[in-house]
């Protein structure tokens, strides 16, 4: 990652979560050298969060409730100022996604270590999630595909080929992606089949009632080779 990144963290917000005692006003202060604005709140407490960039956070005192998002997906990056290292408080840290620690008692160095490493951790681990949910989006949509082509080639007697231009074809006529037309097929088709009537459910308006008369379409002029048995 580009170390101009790191250079200066003026104007960013800081959150911390600590009781007001020697640590908090020693961390208060090196932030402030590095030019960040400072929000403070009990780490006890439960309290509506303000916009903030960072969090520091008490590792000792605060709880499960203290972050206002679901568990291992922090929105900024956490930062844990540790008191007792013991391997249960280090894990509940880690298992709420924290990206660095502090160890007390906060010392002149190491906060700036702190940021760099915060940071850079959280934009990898959100980069990563990100790879993640693009892939299993992926593999949904291929098993969509897979499920509307095989019930096309089917119930219209065509091979793997025809199926899929003829879905192509129905994708770019609606001007949907390949995936929302291939789930409304598999939806209409679902709804259709009590009322024995393959196409004739989809009454509704807009794309929906378009890709409804997919599969009542005859396959037209093309060619057949290697024919799936009705």
């Amino acid at each position: 990652m580009n170390s101009n990144a790191f250079s200066s963290f003026r104007g960013q917000t800081a959150l911390i979560l600590h009781d007001a005692d020697r640590d908090q006003r020693a961390l208060v202060a090196q932030l402030s050298r590095l030019g960040l604005i400072i929000e403070q709140r009990c780490p006890m407490g439960r309290h509506e969060w303000p916009q903030v960039d960072i969090c520091f956070f008490d590792a000792d005192r605060c709880r499960n409730h203290t972050f206002p998002w679901t568990k291992g997906e922090p929105r900024v990056p956490l930062i844990a100022i540790m008191g007792s290292e013991t391997p249960e408080r280090i894990q509940w840290s880690l298992s709420h996604g924290t990206s660095a620690f502090l160890v007390k008692p906060i010392r002149s160095s190491g906060t700036y270590l702190a940021l760099v490493t915060a940071i850079q951790s959280f934009a990898q681990r959100r980069s990563l999630l990100a790879d993640m949910r693009e892939l299993q989006e992926r593999v949904r949509a291929r098993r969509l595909l897979f499920k509307a082509l095989l019930k096309l080639m089917i119930s219209s007697n065509l091979t793997d080929d025809e199926a899929f231009e003829k879905l192509r074809l129905e994708s770019m006529r609606c001007q949907v992606s390949m995936e929302e037309l291939c789930l409304t097929y598999l939806r209409d088709e679902i709804s259709s089949y009590h009322s024995s009537a393959l196409g004739q459910a989809g009454t509704s308006m807009g794309r929906s009632s378009k890709v409804t008369l997919l599969a009542s379409r005859r396959p037209g002029n093309y060619s057949r080779s290697k024919k799936v048995a009705s």
